[in-house]
């Protein structure tokens, strides 16, 4: 994919995570806002994109926003994607 396709992937992953932290903090729709943040991670970066699912187990949506899930497949996935 190269670098210049690694780099978008990672400002909409950045994006996604910065806008987790604000409408991800409320309750039930925090965890609507999961389910599409694990499909887009599935999109974005396979596999480990699926780790946003993870952020299913905080029912209360308080501290999975604190979290940048994304951010962090798509730095898992740098050596593969570059």
């Amino acid at each position: 994919m190269g670098f210049l396709g690694w780099s978008f992937k990672m400002l909409i992953s950045i994006g996604f995570d910065v806008a987790d932290f604000f409408v991800g903090r409320i309750p039930i729709a925090g965890s609507v806002f999961d389910i599409i943040g694990g499909i887009l991670g599935f999109v974005l970066w396979g596999l480990v994109g699926g780790l946003q699912f993870g952020e299913l187990i905080d029912v209360t949506d308080q501290i999975d926003a604190f979290i940048p899930t994304l951010t962090i497949a798509g730095i898992l996935r740098a050596r593969s994607e570059i």
